[in-house]
């Protein structure tokens, strides 16, 4: 149930063109930190996923830093 839920939050995420109101969206997948916590058990899917929440982290750090954060 939750792989139709998400696909259809996938689709609807897609199909907005309005990027200020994606956030909004991004809340309704929720399922998808079940889906970390699964990949997870596996180490080296856990240094892909570590790995990657820390460079997206340096990249909102960086876009805070330069004022970027407000619409």
């Amino acid at each position: 149930m939750y792989a139709v839920w998400m696909t259809g939050n996938w689709i609807l995420f897609s199909s907005v063109n309005y990027f200020r109101i994606i956030l909004r969206y991004t809340l309704t997948m929720f399922p998808i930190f079940i889906l970390f916590g699964l990949l997870s058990r596996n180490r080296f899917w856990a240094g892909v996923l570590t790995v990657r929440s820390l460079l997206f982290f340096a990249l909102f750090a960086i876009l805070f830093a330069r004022g970027e954060w407000a619409f």
